[in-house]
């Protein structure tokens, strides 16, 4: 991946390594946390389903803001009773939805003003699903600045024992999903 802000370098199958991260004044930069889901893990075949994201500016969360948009993943696409019931989400829930391209653009018009994008595990998963969404819609593959939040812990909390897992941040912060759903992009 060819990247704006910081040099990935594949290790080995699931593991890289970042480096020449640059980014000055987090704090000041209007973010965008972003997730998505799809309907299963093999990035290669599996379609996005829901596109979900929220601006960080200034320190402060600006939920009236939030973008969360379901994805019709196209006809004759299958997903499996397992991962249905882990998102929520069933082909009849999403007929009718847009399709990737529309559903994408919308995001990106929703994320304006965002100088970098954030999100959990997105080098292992998002970036190379949406890159196989952009080449499947034969869109360009054109993506913002992306930052994987596991990078970012690492490089502010030190390396973990295993690494900085969702769960791991979550027991960190002592943050409660009571009430959320883990696998909505949104929640």
């Amino acid at each position: 991946m060819n990247h704006p802000i910081l040099r990935i370098r594949p290790d080995s199958e699931g593991l890289y390594e970042v480096s020449d991260l640059k980014i000055e004044a987090l704090s000041s930069m209007r973010v965008w946390v972003f997730d998505l889901e799809a309907t299963g893990l093999d990035v290669t075949r599996e379609r996005v389903t829901q596109i979900a994201g929220i601006p960080i500016q200034k320190g402060r969360i600006l939920e009236d803001e939030a973008f969360v948009q379901l994805v019709d993943p196209g006809e004759g696409v299958e997903i499996s009773n397992e991962v249905q019931e882990l998102t929520g989400l069933s082909p009849e829930i999403l007929k009718g939805a847009p399709l990737f391209p529309e559903a994408w653009s919308a995001c990106v018009a929703a994320a304006r003003d965002s100088q970098l994008w954030i999100g959990q595990s997105v080098y292992e998963f998002d970036v190379p699903l949406l890159e196989a969404e952009f080449v499947r819609h034969g869109l360009p593959v054109e993506l913002p600045p992306i930052l994987d939040s596991v990078v970012l812990a690492t490089g502010l909390l030190g390396e973990p024992q295993g690494r900085w897992s969702t769960s791991a941040l979550l027991r960190r912060f002592r943050i409660s999903t009571e009430g959320l759903r883990r696998h909505d992009a949104l929640d």
